[in-house]
């Protein structure tokens, strides 16, 4: 099982937004939006409500003895999980097997098939999916003799084992093999521990053969391929027989040939997978019954237009398409099918958001049965608040936390300092739609600092910076955070929790800290001005046109006034709540400071969205500043409150 942490590290190899920095995001202070950003989903009446926090079962655990089982079970229970999700290899522990007889979970099962059998490998030595570099994989892949036949009897005798254990009445749901790690992809990388460009899978003689089967079948006449793929002298083809999928970047092989090779190449990956589904609901049906449901992992991202017309022109292709990443056809047929999704990356905000979108603009409400499962890295699932804000801020189902090792300790029973975090995300969901219901702000003792007296630093809980260039970009994930004029227009936005200081204080002086990030072209001083933004909105959401998921700011890039209580207009000269020249040339972690008094008294009065940081007049700028998800906390963003108690 641990080729799926790699899996999660494959995630970041091709670009996409991850939890990676994250860690540092403070877990001191996460404080819901406010009720008015949420339409609240009804309470939920249902006498066998739907599962929404399942953990992943770490496999390092499957040699516990009875006893540590037991009692992690009740910690589950005591933080109110309500399903397990166990691999093939369970069912080969009896204390884990007697454990959960006596711990009654819901369990997610994941029916691992397209590993090739010993029996199957003897029988056909040859028969596995090359890549360009001659290297074979260890899945069964769609050229596969006897794909059917053997995936089959995989799946039959694990059912057969899961039935005499006694748990299969306890089997709500089973997910459906569909490529590495259960995905519905291309082997990548991490199956085979390296490195580099990922790889196309296509260069067996079962795949060439198929191939070529594919083109005979469109085209007729070795001739007309010829001219449909625009080869000339050398390069055109005597006979359907000398037609081979050369490697990549092959100059004759551009354009229509590759076009031709990624949509057999594609469509086979297809096949695969309705095959797989098919396949698992008869055994899900079989030896489980009408009421369990099928699983279908969405992976990464869907690949693009422009990474398809990337491949065809230079007979490549990004790691979306050598992959075959086809979320959008397998989104709609696991819908078709009747099955149940689960996005493998929930802390990417902006792909969860992406599936929400889509699948509504289909007419489809299946995110609301959508589990977002976290990527099986330490910086991920140490932050299961983050998970929760997901959830609720884009309406999915639930958590499928990856893996419960983070929750404890060495011993597997201890509370780790992931534990209490992770109750309340279980509450933040529970409550959101059992009741309608955003708890108040999670706090520990670090969330402000008494640094002397009636003095206090406190931690800033929210920051993120909006693009103009980007409009759709979510950037609470960066390190960095920046305020740009010129070409551009990017601004920071910034929460406090105010309502942490002292009942009944009244601020003498309050003094915004930011830590210089990194030094860009512009040389000048620049004066950056401060705003008091007046929407609610949520930095895992907020991009420069909305200020939450589907809510847009009242006007595009941060709704906010100035000092007189106008409204923020960057074309015009306003007075705003603080200002101040930030230098050039500086270093890592220097200091600038506003004086925000009297914004923060404002802020003290309510309601309280925050502030904006954005440049002041018409120069040029680029300055660039450490947020809350850099890895070193005595960087990031501080406010440092003098009080009068009365």
């Amino acid at each position: 099982m641990t080729k799926h942490i790699s899996r999660r590290e494959f995630v970041r190899t091709i670009g996409l937004t991850t939890i990676s920095g994250v860690i540092g995001r403070s877990l001191a202070y996460q404080k819901p939006a406010s009720a008015a950003t949420f339409i609240f989903p009804k309470k939920e009446n249902n006498p066998n409500p739907i599962s929404r926090i399942c953990v992943t079962e770490w496999s390092g655990y499957y040699n516990n003895p009875l006893s540590s089982f037991l009692k992690r079970f009740d910690y589950y229970k005591s933080l109110g999980v309500d399903m397990i999700r166990l691999e093939t290899g369970f069912l080969n522990h009896p204390p884990l097997i007697e454990a959960l007889k006596k711990r009654p979970f819901k369990i997610k099962y994941i029916l691992y098939v397209l590993g090739i059998p010993k029996s199957y490998a003897d029988k056909y030595p040859n028969e596995r999916m090359v890549d360009e570099h001659g290297v074979a994989d260890w899945h069964l892949g769609p050229w596969n003799i006897d794909f059917s036949e053997t995936t089959l009897e995989a799946g039959r005798a694990q059912m057969k084992q899961l039935v005499a254990s006694g748990l299969a009445v306890n089997v709500k749901e089973l997910v459906v093999d569909c490529g590495p790690a259960g995905e519905g992809i291309y082997p990548a990388n991490w199956t085979l521990n390296r490195q580099g460009e990922e790889a196309y899978w296509c260069y067996s003689a079962q795949a060439q053969t198929s191939f070529r089967s594919a083109m005979q079948a469109k085209y007729g006449d070795i001739n007309s391929a010829n001219d449909a793929w625009n080869l000339t002298g050398s390069q055109r083809f005597a006979s359907w027989s000398e037609v081979l999928i050369p490697k990549p970047r092959t100059e004759w092989a551009r354009g229509a040939f590759w076009n031709d090779m990624l949509l057999w190449y594609r469509d086979s990956k297809r096949t695969m997978i309705l095959k797989r589904i098919n396949q698992t609901q008869s055994l899900a049906k079989e030896f489980l019954g009408e009421d369990a449901k099928c699983i279908v992992y969405l992976p990464g991202t869907a690949y693009t237009q422009s990474d398809w017309d990337e491949a065809v022109k230079n007979a490549s292709g990004p790691a979306s398409i050598r992959l075959m990443m086809d979320n959008d056809w397998l989104m709609k047929t696991a819908i078709a099918k009747g099955c149940i999704l689960q996005y493998t990356g929930a802390e990417n905000v902006l792909e969860v958001r992406n599936i929400v979108r889509k699948l509504k603009a289909i007419g489809s409400d299946a995110y609301q049965s959508m589990w977002g499962e976290n990527a099986g890295s330490e910086s991920a699932g140490r932050n299961p608040i983050w998970l929760g804000e997901v959830v609720v801020n884009c309406g999915i189902r639930g958590v499928d936390y990856t893996w419960s090792n983070w929750l404890f300790e060495n011993d597997g029973i201890t509370p780790s300092q992931t534990y209490k975090p992770f109750e309340y995300m279980v509450r933040m969901i529970r409550e959101f739609y059992a009741a309608g219901k955003m708890l108040p702000p999670y706090l520990k003792e670090d969330v402000v600092h008494r640094i002397a007296p009636g003095t206090w630093t406190l931690n800033c809980y929210e920051s993120t910076r909006i693009m103009s260039a980007y409009p759709d970009a979510l950037k609470a994930t960066d390190p960095e955070m920046a305020v740009v004029q010129g070409g551009q227009t990017q601004r920071i936005l910034l929460k406090f929790p105010l309502e942490s200081l002292p009942k009944g204080c009244k601020i003498r002086s309050a003094r915004l800290v930011l830590r210089r990030y990194l030094n860009y072209h512009f040389n000048e001083t620049a004066p950056l001005a401060i705003y008091r933004i007046t929407q609610p909105w949520q930095a895992i959401c907020a991009t420069w046109k909305e200020a939450d998921l589907g809510v847009d700011w009242t006007n595009p890039g941060g709704t906010a006034e100035d000092a007189k209580g106008r409204p923020f207009n960057a074309s015009v000269h306003q007075t705003p709540w603080a200002i101040t020249d930030v230098p050039p040339f500086t270093e890592l972690g220097t200091k600038t400071e506003w004086d925000v008094t009297k914004l923060v008294r404002k802020l003290m009065e309510g309601p309280d969205y925050g502030m904006m940081i954005t440049a002041w007049g018409n120069q040029p700028c680029n300055k660039s500043f450490v947020s809350i998800a850099y890895n070193d906390p005595s960087l990031r963003p501080i406010l440092i409150v003098e009080t009068i108690t009365s």
